[in-house]
């Protein structure tokens, strides 16, 4: 893993893909596979250090087991115009192809107007809590607990 003044810096690596499958998008992003809440089904979600938070749509947020509803709404600009939603604390794994899984919490954004399966991973809530760093010339993902 990544080292840094002798110390681990992160302790797992992944792969990441640079386009998500079935979403037509012409430049490369960034996108890694977790495991949400319950669900034993990996998601891909694109990371996106500017959004204000996670993303999850609807049917991501009921396979990981989280709340689909909630009596404290709240709305969020997105690129895609203003939605309305509401934030839950749900747990995630950064799976690991090499060294140790990530086990660690974020805040979503859970909204039922959101496209299937575009999940998003923000820095706000979530990556600020994680060391992370990217290898975009081998697509390698590398995360640790901060």
């Amino acid at each position: 893993m990544l080292e840094l003044a002798g110390v681990y810096f992160t302790l797992g690596r992944s792969k990441f893909s640079d386009h998500a499958p079935g979403f037509p998008e012409p430049l490369a992003k960034v996108y890694v596979a977790v495991l949400l809440g319950q669900s034993s089904r990996p998601v891909l979600a694109q990371l996106d250090t500017g959004a204000a938070w996670s993303v999850l749509p609807l049917n991501v947020a009921r396979e990981a087991g989280l709340p689909l509803v909630s009596d404290r709404p709240v709305l969020m600009n997105t690129r895609m115009g203003t939605k309305q939603g509401y934030l839950m604390g749900a747990s995630l794994i950064f799976i690991a192809e090499q060294g140790e899984a990530l086990h660690t919490e974020g805040t979503f954004f859970i909204c039922a107007d959101w496209p299937e399966d575009q999940a998003f991973l923000s820095y706000s809530g979530l990556l600020d809590s994680i060391r992370f760093a990217l290898d975009p010339q081998a697509n390698d993902f590398y995360f640790g607990p901060s």
